[in-house]
């Protein structure tokens, strides 16, 4: 047996934390990533019993699924401008908030619209810096060119999102303050811009959102955020898996792919029907090869170099060591010194983001 268990405990204590920083602004609860690994209906359904009543998904399916789960007269944003009209034809079904990025994506979702006879909310993307959807701080025109000419579309929104409030304040700062300087122009041109936003999780814990109307979170309730002020927070969620076998090693026998491990002495093993396809020790690539990322990737494996680190888990409340490399679905570990049985239950630490999406999600 093997699932990622959730602890609603620290879940509930994570969403405190947050709303007490978010000091009554309004709360947008990210969803996408599939909950950030934790199961989005069941993560949805947790939230809204703890008080929080608006989300944000990034595909229009999930906003259906959410309005096919009894989210119905929850607020739903879905956080990806889009042309597509099959995009669309989801976000109009599931009466779900718009991300507009373009004018080309708001003629489109204005004209279905206009087909179906309704008027579709819509929050306006503006890029501060992330490069992927949302208009310019010189593009205020044809944000205006919305509100003048495409009726259907009712604008109850304005957001951006910051790509540096976890490592540039200052930075991230002139970020919010240039969100803030287009919704002045929205406001300046006699229309009103609704919810402002810019706060992610990052941007929560250190930096001055009070000019904003609401925050967006996501990693901060999973526990898994970094930042001043964000150490309130509990990593949310962990996995297990039980003991398939137990055996002893003589001297010289390797465990795993390339040998990596050889038994000195004889060696009382565990093995574990579970891997890195479970989300077992995965983690990003690097991705990033300026001079200084180089730098810090030399500097990090020199540490590493000079570390005695070694991976373990928990077995029956001890700390026991992998032994050699982590297979696709198995992985052995030193349990010479430990009682463990067949049928004992493991206990890793796996990031929910990177748990497989096999893996049963048990909220306990």
């Amino acid at each position: 047996m093997k699932a990622y268990i959730v602890e609603k405990d620290r879940l509930r204590h994570n969403i405190d934390v947050v709303k007490k920083k978010a000091d009554g602004k309004a709360i947008y609860a990210v969803l996408k990533g599939n909950g950030y690994g934790l199961g989005m209906l069941p993560f949805a359904h947790e939230l809204r019993d703890n008080g929080i009543s608006r989300f944000a998904v990034t595909e229009p399916a999930d906003a259906l699924k959410l309005r096919l789960a009894g989210f119905i007269d929850e607020e739903i944003l879905v956080m990806r401008s889009t042309a597509d009209e099959r995009d669309i034809a989801d976000i109009l079904e599931a009466k779900a908030v718009a991300t507009i990025g373009s004018y080309e994506a708001a003629v489109v979702l204005g004209g279905m619209a206009e087909k179906r006879g309704e008027v579709v909310e819509a929050h306006i993307k503006v890029d501060t810096g992330m490069g992927r959807y949302g208009f310019r701080k010189n593009e205020v025109e044809k944000i205006l060119s919305i509100f003048r000419f495409l009726p259907k579309i009712a604008v109850t929104g304005m957001y951006s999102h910051s790509n540096l409030a976890f490592s540039k304040k200052s930075t991230a700062d002139e970020q919010l303050a240039e969100l803030l300087s287009v919704a002045d122009a929205v406001r300046a041109a006699g229309f009103d811009p609704g919810c402002v936003h810019f706060a992610n999780s990052a941007f929560l814990f250190g930096h001055d959102f009070s000019k904003t109307n609401a925050v967006r979170i996501g990693s901060a309730f999973v526990g898994r955020v970094a930042g001043r002020g964000a150490a309130a927070l509990q990593p949310v969620g962990h996995a297990m898996a039980t003991v398939t076998e137990v055996r002893w090693l003589e001297p010289g026998c390797t465990v795993g792919y390339g040998a990596a491990w050889r038994a000195k002495n004889p060696t009382r093993v565990a093995i574990v029907q579970f891997g890195y396809s479970d989300g077992f020790k995965l983690s990003r690539d690097r991705d990033i090869f300026r001079f200084r990322d180089k730098l810090r990737y030399l500097f990090s494996d020199c540490k590493l170099l000079l570390s005695r680190r070694r991976i373990t888990v928990t077995v029956n409340g001890k700390r026991a060591q992998v032994l050699g490399h982590i297979g696709m679905v198995h992985c052995v570990l030193n349990v010479t010194k430990l009682p463990c049985e067949v049928g004992d239950e493991v206990i890793f630490d796996v990031n929910p983001i990177y748990a497989s999406p096999l893996l049963e999600r048990i909220y306990e």
